[in-house]
């Protein structure tokens, strides 16, 4: 009985506290504007545009081709896993206008770096003798500009 004289006093005290306020209809055309942005102030309004470049990648047993074309001022640390049957690989770089830091790091089936080159280099060339498995594939890019291709076979 005393719980429900409280509760019914709570409703006659809530009851009481309403206040009206009159409001201009500048005023109410200001506050339903700033209740509608207020969403959109935690929101990142900011357009982001896709990379401009082209990456392709080939992943084979024994063969992995790369080509990433339209860099500009490319900044990444990109990884592959590569399947090789062999000890040893032959790398083949050709690069196209390529400006700023790009290389190309290969490790073998252990973990040991067999290969290190700049991806500006145009040639054939060849990595050390490794260890057949899972070798890794990594480029590092800092402001690279331009295209950079390289293939990895099996010797």
């Amino acid at each position: 009985m005393c719980a429900r004289a409280i509760l019914s006093w709570n409703r006659l005290v809530f009851a009481s506290l309403t206040l009206e306020v009159s409001v201009s209809p500048h005023t109410r055309l200001a506050l339903v504007a700033l209740l509608a942005l207020a969403p959109l102030a935690a929101c990142d309004t900011r357009v982001v545009t896709e990379p401009q470049y082209q990456m392709q990648v080939i992943n084979l047993r024994n063969d992995f081709t790369f080509q990433a074309a339209g860099l500009e001022a490319f900044t990444s640390d990109v990884v592959y896993s590569w399947e090789s049957d062999g000890t040893a690989a032959s790398v083949i770089q050709s690069p196209t206008l390529l400006t700023g830091t790009a290389t190309l790091f290969i490790a073998d089936g252990s973990g040991a770096q067999v290969y290190q080159r700049s991806l500006g280099e145009n040639g054939t060339f060849a990595t050390t003798t490794g260890v057949p498995g899972t070798w890794t594939v990594r480029l590092k890019f800092l402001e690279a500009s331009g295209t950079a291709s390289f293939r990895v076979t099996k010797q």
